[in-house]
């Protein structure tokens, strides 16, 4: 089947939004129910693993999950230590197996730290070095700024008539850094704080909501970049597939839904992890209770847009080459895109995420199939054992 006779099987299967997948009569067994049970992407560098998840199973141990390969309508479930009894693993996804077979309870986080190391060791190649590199001090900066930010609104705000004529470059300064803490300590005395140091707590606060940031310009973190990136690439794919055949459109349609969803979902996070830094003083009154509460909302947001990196990358690097490769790439990304599981949905958005998710499962099989190249039959055999039912 050609890519192009696949695109008008999923624009023709649209009806089957309220119908199941493998025969099951319940079209919510489409959903994954959990973000535990949809794992964590894992960027495995071998081919065939690209768009890998793991999971750990009900006997608690780590599974692979692979959807859609060799062209398969189902998902492929192995265990982790099987990996390299299957597959050449690279130099790269030889690390990341030694890296991820110790953890207890994976998540998106860890995944991405740890991916992140093992590229800036140059064993994936120079370009994931160079990105890592390039991504770390962009991070770095962005920290940096933001926990000086935070500590002068927070002076500004709380600490009195004899600090307002500080500027935030005081804080870099010795003699600066003393006058606030003074400033600041006073305000927690006043107000019984549970943490009389609140240069501390600033402190604290800053290093856990440093993958969110700040609002101001400078301070943002990668995860409200990668929020910000989804609007990005919803308004872009809108505006492109204009002048596409109806078939890519629908295709299009799909993704700018799903991305579209996914920034609403976000969102709603980010202002709750925001409307803290808009209350300064309730939060470093009681700063052990927010703290909870903050990396909660964090923790969802890392869960939340798990996966979108690597395929926001992929459509930024389309768009330097050509229109086939931007096809290519919007393949992928209606086909791998991350369906948000059933915990996190209101009953009325079950609907829309159902017709998403049984349209991409069509579409990974056939892009699975098609760039399956580097699979020969005796490992497709190997494969058949873990086949999984669509989930």
């Amino acid at each position: 089947m050609t890519r192009q006779q696949n695109l008008q099987r999923g624009q023709q299967g649209q009806s089957g939004a309220t119908g199941s997948l493998s025969g099951k009569p319940d079209p919510l067994s489409s959903l994954p129910k959990t973000f535990e049970a949809r794992g964590v992407r894992t960027p495995f560098t071998t081919r065939p693993l690209r768009f890998a998840r793991v999971v750990r199973d009900p006997y608690n141990k780590l599974v692979i999950n692979l959807p859609g390969l060799s062209g398969g309508l189902g998902t492929y479930e192995m265990p982790l230590e099987t990996m390299r009894q299957i597959f050449h693993l690279s130099v790269h996804d030889r690390m990341l197996f030694d890296e991820l077979a110790p953890v207890s309870k994976p998540n998106p986080e860890l995944l991405r730290r740890v991916s992140r190391d093992i590229a800036r060791t140059g064993v994936g190649g120079v370009k994931l070095a160079r990105e890592a590199a390039r991504l770390d001090a962009l991070e770095n900066a962005s920290r940096d700024t933001g926990q000086l930010t935070l500590v002068y609104q927070a002076l500004r705000k709380l600490g009195g008539d004899d600090v307002q004529d500080m500027k935030i470059t005081d804080l870099a300064t010795l003699e600066g850094q003393k006058r606030a803490r003074a400033a600041l300590n006073k305000f927690a005395r006043d107000a019984g704080a549970a943490n009389q140091s609140v240069i501390d707590s600033l402190e604290q606060w800053s290093i856990l909501t440093g993958p969110v940031g700040l609002v101001t310009d400078g301070c943002s973190g990668p995860l409200r970049d990668l929020v910000a990136g989804l609007r990005k690439l919803s308004n872009e794919l809108e505006e492109w597939s204009t002048s596409e055949m109806s078939n890519i459109r629908f295709m299009a349609n799909h993704v700018v839904n799903g991305a579209g969803a996914t920034y609403d979902h976000a969102v709603r996070w980010l202002r709750a992890i925001d409307r803290w830094s808009n209350d300064i003083g309730a939060v470093l009154v009681n700063w052990p209770k927010a703290e909870k509460e903050i990396e909660r909302s964090i923790d969802r947001l890392w869960w939340l847009l798990d996966g979108w990196e690597e395929l926001i990358a992929r459509w930024q690097a389309a768009k330097q080459i050509n229109r086939t490769e931007q096809r290519d790439a919007l393949e992928e990304l209606a086909s791998f895109l991350p369906i948000i599981p059933i915990s996190e949905l209101e009953p009325e958005e079950y609907p829309f995420w159902t017709d998403i998710r049984v349209n991409q499962v069509m579409w990974a099989a056939e892009v699975r199939k098609l760039g399956s190249g580097d699979m020969d039959a005796e490992m497709v055999t190997r494969l058949e054992r873990f086949r999984e039912g669509a989930q």
